[in-house]
Order: C-alpha cells, then sequence, then structure tokens
C-alpha cells in the first residue's frame, strides 16, 4: 500500500521539484535580467506602437507623396479610421520578436569585447573602452538582427495609402512570408541587407552622443556626496540623452529606412548610393528631408522609458532580482557577507613590480592560460601574503632527494622570496623563478648547476606557465600568527614581557622548581 502511495505521488513531487529548480533558475541575476530586459522591451515598444510606426511613414514619405503629409493627431487619426486599431500594431511583432536576439547577440558580444579591452581580469573599463565595447557590440547585434529591422519596416507601410501602393485587399503576408519573398525577389541575402551601411554608421555616433551626455548630466543631478541620483532623475537622464543623440544621428535613420524600401515596387526611389540619397534628399526636400518624423519620435522616448522603468520594478519583485542595473537600493541577499575587495593593482611603488604586472595583464589577456591569472592575482597581494620559501621546502615538495623524484623537469614558481636553509646539507639541481633570492640561496642553487630566474625571463620562457609549478610559502608561520586568538582553552602562544630568567621560569616551567607540566 505504501508503494503505491509512493508511486501515485512521485509524478507530483517530480512536478514540485521541476518547479523549485526553474524557480531558482529564472532568480538568477543573469536570467532575471535578461528575461526582465525582454518583457521590458516588449512593453515599451508596444506602448509607442503607434508613434513608431507614424514615425516610419514620415520617414517613407518622399517628394511627391503627400498621404501623410499633416499633423501627428491627424495622422493617427487616419490610420485609425482606415486600419482600426491593427494599424497602431503594425509591424509590431516583428519587432517584439527581434529584442531577444537583440539583446542576447549585444549581451555575448558586449562580454567578448570586454575580455579584450579589460587591462586584467575582473578590472573595471575606463569610460572610453565601456564606450568602445558598447559600440562594437551594438554594431555586432544590429547586424545579426538587421534582416528581421528591415521586414518590420516593409509590414509597417504595406497596408498605409499611399497611392503608389494601390489598395490592399485580402490577407496581407506576415513577417516570414514578407521576409521569403525579399529573400526571393530581392537578391537573396543582399535584398535583407539592404541599408546595413548606414545604420551600422549610425551606431557609433549614438552610442558615444548617448554615453557623454548621459554621463555629463548624471552627474549634475547627482546631489553632492551621494554616488547616484535618485531613480527620477536617472530617468531624466536617460530620456535627455537618449533625445539628444537620436537628435544628432537622426539622419542616418532616416537614410537606413529610404534603403529599406529601395527596391519595394510602387515606393523604391531607386537610390544608388549613399551620397546619391542625400544628394536626392537635399535637392528635392531640403535639410527638413532628412528629420523627416523627428517630433514622433523625440515624443516616444518619454513614454518609452517610463514603460520600461514601470515594468523593471514590477519583475524585479517578481523575479526575485534586481534587473534594473541600479547598484544604490537594496542589499543582496545571496552576497550580503561576501568581501569583495581584492586588490585590482599592488600598493608597492616598486617599478620592477609594476612592470611585471602590465607584462602578465597583458599575458593573461591575451592567452587562455589560467596559470598566468593567478601570477598576476599574486603580484597584486601584500607581503604577509607572498611569504618566503625555503630550499629544503621545494625539495620536500619536488622530492628532489628522494629516490623517486618528481617535478624534476620543471620550474619552480614562486612569486616570493626564495631563502636559504642551512639545514639542508645538499642541495639538488633546482630550476626556479622567483620575485627574490637570498644571497645565499642563490648561490647555492646556483653551485648545483641549478638556475635562478625572474618572474619577467620565467615570461618569455613559458608564457603560458607550461612545464611549470606555481608554489607558496606557509602563511601562517610567523611569530604573531602564533598569538591569534589567545584566550581560555585556545592554547595559544602567550604574550609575555620578557624571556628573562625571572620571566615565566618558576613552578610548572622547570623540574628545579617543584614540578613541570
Amino acid at each position: 500500500m505504501a508503494n503505491t502511495y509512493q508511486h501515485q505521488s512521485s509524478p507530483a513531487v517530480a512536478a514540485k521539484s521541476f518547479l523549485m529548480q526553474l524557480n531558482r533558475n529564472i532568480s538568477q541575476p543573469f536570467t532575471a535580467a535578461f528575461l526582465a530586459g525582454g518583457v521590458a522591451g516588449a512593453v515599451s515598444r508596444t506602448v509607442v506602437s503607434p508613434l513608431e510606426r507614424l514615425k516610419i511613414l514620415y520617414q517613407v514619405q518622399s517628394a511627391g507623396r503627400n498621404e501623410y503629409h499633416m499633423s501627428i493627431y491627424k495622422a493617427l487619426k487616419k490610420m485609425w479610421i482606415e486600419e482600426g486599431w491593427r494599424g497602431f500594431m503594425r509591424g509590431n511583432g516583428t519587432n517584439c520578436v527581434r529584442i531577444i536576439p537583440y539583446s542576447a547577440v549585444q549581451f555575448g558580444s558586449y562580454n567578448i569585447y570586454k575580455r579584450f579591452a579589460e587591462p586584467s581580469p575582473g578590472a573595471d573599463l575606463s569610460p572610453l573602452r565601456r564606450l568602445v565595447c558598447g559600440g562594437c557590440a551594438g554594431i555586432t547585434s544590429v547586424t545579426f538582427t538587421y534582416p528581421l529591422d528591415i521586414v518590420r519596416t516593409r509590414l509597417s507601410i504595406q497596408s498605409a495609402s499611399f497611392a503608389s501602393l494601390g489598395k490592399t485587399q485580402g490577407h496581407l503576408p506576415g513577417m516570414m512570408a514578407t521576409m521569403i519573398k525579399m529573400y526571393k525577389t530581392e537578391g537573396g541575402i543582399t535584398g535583407l541587407y539592404r541599408g546595413i551601411i548606414p545604420t551600422v554608421a549610425g551606431v557609433a555616433p549614438y552610442v558615444g552622443l548617448n554615453f557623454m551626455v548621459y554621463e555629463s548630466i548624471r552627474s549634475y543631478f547627482t546631489p553632492a556626496g551621494d554616488k547616484n541620483p535618485v531613480w527620477y532623475r536617472k530617468l531624466a537622464a536617460g530620456a535627455i540623452s537618449g533625445a539628444v543623440a537620436q537628435t544628432c544621428t537622426y539622419p542616418f535613420d532616416v537614410l537606413r529606412r529610404r534603403f529599406q524600401i529601395n527596391s519595394m515596387p510602387g515606393m523604391g526611389n531607386q537610390y544608388t548610393s549613399i551620397s546619391h540619397a542625400i544628394r536626392t534628399i537635399l535637392s528635392q526636400e531640403g535639410v527638413l528631408g532628412l528629420y523627416k518624423g523627428i517630433v514622433p519620435n523625440l515624443l516616444k522616448v518619454a513614454p518609452s522609458m517610463a514603460s520600461r522603468r514601470m515594468f523593471d520594478a514590477g519583475l524585479e519583485d517578481a523575479l526575485g532580482g534586481d534587473v534594473s542595473g541600479a547598484d544604490d537600493t537594496g542589499i543582496d541577499l545571496d552576497r550580503h557577507h561576501v568581501r569583495n575587495n581584492h586588490r585590482k593593482a599592488p600598493k608597492s611603488d616598486n617599478v620592477y613590480l609594476k612592470l611585471l604586472v602590465k607584462l602578465y595583464r597583458f599575458l593573461a589577456r591575451r592567452t587562455d592560460s589560467n596559470f598566468n591569472k593567478v601570477v598576476l592575482r599574486r603580484l597584486f597581494m601584500s607581503r604577509i601574503n607572498r611569504p618566503p620559501m625555503s630550499i629544503s621546502r621545494i625539495v620536500n615538495i619536488t622530492g628532489a632527494n628522494s629516490e623517486h623524484p618528481t617535478h624534476t623537469d620543471k620550474i619552480i614558481v614562486v612569486v616570493g622570496t626564495v631563502t636559504d636553509d642551512n639545514r639542508l646539507l645538499t642541495v639538488p639541481e633546482l630550476h626556479i623563478a622567483a620575485l627574490r633570492f637570498t644571497a645565499t640561496a642563490r648561490a647555492r642553487i646556483e653551485k648545483a648547476g641549478g638556475e635562478c630566474m625572474t618572474i619577467d625571463q620565467l615570461a618569455m620562457k613559458a608564457p603560458t606557465g607550461a612545464n611549470t609549478l606555481l608554489l607558496r610559502g606557509p602563511k601562517n608561520a610567523r611569530e604573531a600568527v602564533k598569538h591569534f586568538g589567545f584566550g581560555p582553552h585556545s592554547h595559544k602562544k602567550p604574550y609575555v614581557q620578557s624571556k628573562g630568567r625571572k620571566f615565566e621560569k618558576a613552578r610548572g616551567r622547570r623540574r628545579s622548581r617543584g614540578f613541570k607540566v
């Protein structure tokens, strides 16, 4: 009977275990931020979808087309009368689908570029390095998802009331049907990437202007003594910086939309190059032709960021993590007591040590060897954490004086000082690389036919740490450590005033004074 009950309840237990595991996975910071970013991005794009579609209709309306040459209110009203609420959402599905791969490629490529740009593993990037990495990640993500963007433009205008398109009848093609049709009739992959050059050209200045303006306004909005401004000031800084960057780079966006419909039947302008497109627009439409649709584009900045912020706050509670990237509110409960004060550089002003740090930062960045990362980390350490190591300890670890020695052909690496031990009568042949050797240790090693190398010589001989053995001295062998934690029943060495005849030498210390413990 018990076995029957256990068999019947096992699916429920398995389902409960699966849900708990899923909840834990979703609550991870990376997963929570990724899901929240995707959902919040989709919601923000849906909120401003009418203005986004109207902006596209304004942008593709070249000279001779006056169907949407009207105010924003009248254009939205016309869209509602002719197409209903579906007209407001036309192309928004493709735009929302594009978010997930766009965010994934951007996040992954940023981490890859950051790995090559950071001065040492885990080190913070300078503002210029972050700017370059962000620009490269933006170009990479735009390139990967560009076919979805051009399909989104086609879907937005295929049902518009342009006279050159004629009256649409029947069911309009969807995302996949439009993409397949473009691939077959407009030159394959080339047709799906029409307009990529002005798009990529506008990414770098957009990222640079956005970053520069945001940092300036953010520092202005931050009260004296605070690290970050409050959320609404941060939101305002983001909105202002986004508006300034979009305004300055808006002509690139107009060129992108024009090239995306360049080969569309009835709508194509037949531009032959970017310079030809700019000359044609300036001659037929004037300078304002490069800024068509700028007003609805600026109007959608504030509601887009506000809706994104609102859903970020809601999903932060639902997914169990900080997904907005704010570092000035709340406590990380999972890592509340985890210290993160490891050194990122040595405190010593020793010129040779700084040169070694620079050398191994380069090796750690350009090689996949963990050896270089460990050596770099130990170069940062204080002298207490780089204790000296004697020759006798090295010989005992390697077994060089035993019948069956190990590691005899390897280079011993000590990021510290190698000292002599006069209790070791015979020194075998050793090849050691260290920061420093005492005079007697160096003399005995070289007399035995061994080799004493510096750390920079090691980098030339074994740049990836191949055929090496990395050792550390005993960190807790200092005299001071023997007194740490002294107290009742601690068996720690006590502090005494002196070691003379009359101090700590009486009863219980010597047999001549009654007894000895």
